[in-house]
């Protein structure tokens, strides 16, 4: 898997401050782990997909991911937003099988569990920049234009920050909770900024011809005429420079070099065949 350039929002700090606060600093650090293993599957299913998460900005409730993803079909976008989530969700289901094989790993693992469901549970509501608001956007997509899909999204993702004042208000009458309130401006500011928040950069740009002047090895790599470059992503790996060589149907074959194949990730799109 490639590189990840990873920041920290300013509010995450925040955040932190808030836990440390209320003595609760291992929660902040099993929150912030498990948000961690999070973008490492939205960057495994990318990857899988022939992209790869660029920028991760971590957030108080998860993290933002930056990039271009033109050329990337509505439908992959959903599988590489829906990952980090389902990561969440596996391990979260993970420690509930450990505690009735082993139930005396429920106080030492308990944490982890409210983490990896909380994060779940969280990263799915319809707000930017939340998966959810990710993925609201992404099914508004198939049906309606780009400008539309977007107001509405960012509709949805005002009224549920406001809710969530609504939500603070209240519990100053009960039980004050300030983290609500971080919650609510987090979702209000987000549905506010959502711009070509599409996340992923295609990886051809990690096997650019240019990148020989650090010296890299050649790979050569024996495939047949009906692959696609998303077929043969996965194949790669941006520590190399590759030759291909493509065996047609009549059994011929034809290569490509390094220079050639870097030419043909900039020239076709992810779902057209190499040759």
């Amino acid at each position: 898997m490639g590189k990840l350039n990873i920041s920290i929002h300013p509010l995450f700090f925040l955040f932190g401050l808030y836990f440390a606060a209320t003595g609760k600093v291992f929660s902040f650090l099993a929150f912030t782990f498990t948000a961690v293993i999070h973008e490492v599957g939205h960057a495994f299913a990318a990857e899988k997909l022939g992209y790869k998460l660029k920028n991760v900005c971590l957030m108080p409730y998860g993290a933002v991911i930056s990039g271009d993803v033109s050329g990337l079909k509505l439908i992959d976008e959903i599988k590489i937003v829906i990952a980090g989530p389902l990561i969440n969700l596996a391990l979260g289901a993970f420690t509930l099988a450990l505690w009735w094989i082993f139930p005396e790993s429920y106080p030492y693992t308990e944490l982890m569990a409210t983490a990896n469901f909380s994060l779940f549970f969280i990263n799915l509501l319809p707000a930017f920049p939340l998966d959810g608001g990710r993925l609201l956007l992404a099914l508004l997509s198939l049906k309606l234009k780009k400008k539309t899909a977007v107001r509405v999204a960012r509709i949805t993702g005002v009224a549920l920050g406001v809710g969530m004042v609504g939500l603070f208000v209240y519990s100053l009458f009960t039980e004050p909770n300030p983290s609500i309130l971080f919650f609510a401006f987090f979702m209000i500011f987000g549905a506010l900024d959502v711009r070509k928040e599409n996340s992923y950069f295609s990886i051809a740009q990690s096997f650019s011809f240019e990148k020989i002047k650090r010296g890299k090895e050649i790979k050569t790599l024996a495939i047949t005429s009906d692959y696609t470059l998303k077929k043969l992503y996965p194949l790669l790996n941006d520590e190399y420079l590759y030759r291909l060589v493509v065996y047609k149907a009549d059994k011929s074959c034809v290569e490509i070099g390094p220079s050639e194949l870097a030419e043909i990730f900039v020239r076709k799109s992810l779902y057209d065949k190499i040759i």
